[in-house]
């Protein structure tokens, strides 16, 4: 987990996101069938943009239309058998080689607020170019750099499956019609655990500090995540959160950390730790677990108290060079047919219409997929889900501060 950041930007992006609106932050991990099954309600919590925002002008947008770069949190898109995400028949080679547009595809997305103080920041900020073309925070994130103004408007004319978009998501009020973002994918934060290393099945997030787990159990750096499940755990409601229910949940991440049963927080390289037995259970996100080896015998739930949900979103940051190319992507991945090969691989929720339909023609394991309530969630399952409640920002400030000092 970065340091605390210094820079005055912090307060004044989350200063900037409560002046759209009292709104509930969206959180954590997220959900299935794209944001249709999220629903209006879960969307809309993201506030309004009555203020579209200040922040740096930043420098003009390019017209590269031959080279794109793009930064996305790892285990995000299809590749093949060795792990190359430019491969023949993968998205990304599909398109290079339908568009002759070369793609640098960086996975170091890891954490929103670590991202947001070493590039966002200090970059966007100084009003100065970053070398992402497209970039893909959470939700949360992504209102944040609306309100600051760093980020550039979509071409729409030249993202004519902008319509294939789940109206959903068109309804935010911090970025109406969606005219700076189209969401990747969405999930859901639950618990994962290695059976053979646990000793059973887990069904609670109170099961991660049983003392047997002492040290092989992690938790994630997004607060959100963290925060919300703990405080399912102590009878408490994210979605209601309050500073006296806030401390309590890091009342005892604190005391967990400090005595050694949790044995770090992460981004989503928890994932290794699981794959080489160094963590028996740990704070997830729902699509990177069904993307592990099913040898392994890695399970994934939503805690019987609740989960977490949450999207993240493509976004072109503020003077992008390649405008035109990321265009060009944001249109082929919003293609059904294309969206619903990344969803077989990613098994989150997609965000385009269709894509269930495609997977259903598709039959066997593809229609198995299209099935599935982590991925297109009936309503049981969303009725387990919640997302962060509102606080102001001194509190948002203050907790957040705490949880960095906590996590280190």
């Amino acid at each position: 987990m970065p340091d605390q950041p210094t820079d005055p930007q912090l307060a004044a992006a989350i200063e900037m996101a409560r002046r759209m609106s009292r709104r509930r932050f969206l959180t954590s991990m997220g959900l299935g069938v794209g944001a249709a099954a999220l629903g209006p309600s879960f969307l809309a919590a993201c506030g309004s943009s009555s203020d579209s925002g200040g922040g740096s002008e930043g420098a003009a947008p390019g017209n590269g239309d031959t080279k794109l770069t793009i930064s996305n949190w790892d285990a995000y898109i299809d590749e093949d058998a060795n792990g190359n995400v430019t491969a023949a028949g993968t998205t990304i080679g599909d398109f290079q080689k339908a568009t002759g547009i070369k793609v640098t595809y960086n996975k170091d997305f890891n954490d929103n607020d670590e991202y947001f103080n070493k590039i966002y920041s200090p970059v966007l900020g100084k009003g100065k170019r970053i070398a992402a073309d497209i970039t893909v925070p959470t939700y949360w994130m992504a209102a944040r750099l609306v309100g600051l103004g760093w980020l550039e408007e979509l071409p729409l004319d030249d993202i004519p499956n902008h319509k294939n978009m789940v109206d959903s998501y068109l309804d935010l009020p911090w970025d109406p019609g969606a005219e700076h973002f189209m969401p990747w994918q969405a999930g859901i934060s639950g618990i994962a655990w290695n059976p053979k290393l646990t000793g059973g099945d887990l069904t609670s997030v109170n099961d991660l500090f049983e003392p047997k787990l002492k040290g092989k159990v992690t938790f994630l750096t997004e607060m959100r995540d963290s925060v919300g499940l703990v405080m399912f755990g102590q009878g408490n409601d994210p979605a209601d959160a309050d500073v006296a229910t806030i401390d309590k949940a890091l009342d005892k991440l604190e005391e967990e950390t400090n005595n050694g049963q949790i044995l770090k927080f992460t981004g989503n390289e928890y994932l290794r730790s699981l794959e080489n037995g160094d963590v028996a259970a740990c704070l997830a996100w729902s699509g990177d677990i069904a993307q592990l080896d099913p040898d392994l015998g890695i399970q994934f739930a939503i805690p019987e108290e609740g989960g977490m949900q949450w999207f993240d979103a493509m976004t072109v940051p503020k003077g992008a060079a390649n405008l035109p190319a990321a265009a060009e992507w944001m249109n082929f991945v919003y293609d059904p047919e294309n969206a619903a090969r990344i969803t077989e691989f990613v098994q989150y929720i997609s965000p385009v219409k269709g894509v269930q339909e495609v997977l259903e023609a598709k039959g066997g394991e593809a229609a198995e997929l299209a099935s599935n309530p982590l991925i297109f969630p009936d309503e049981e399952t969303l009725a387990r889900v919640v997302t962060f409640g509102e606080l102001s920002v001194e509190d948002e400030i203050e907790v957040q501060k705490r949880f960095n000092d906590i996590t280190g």
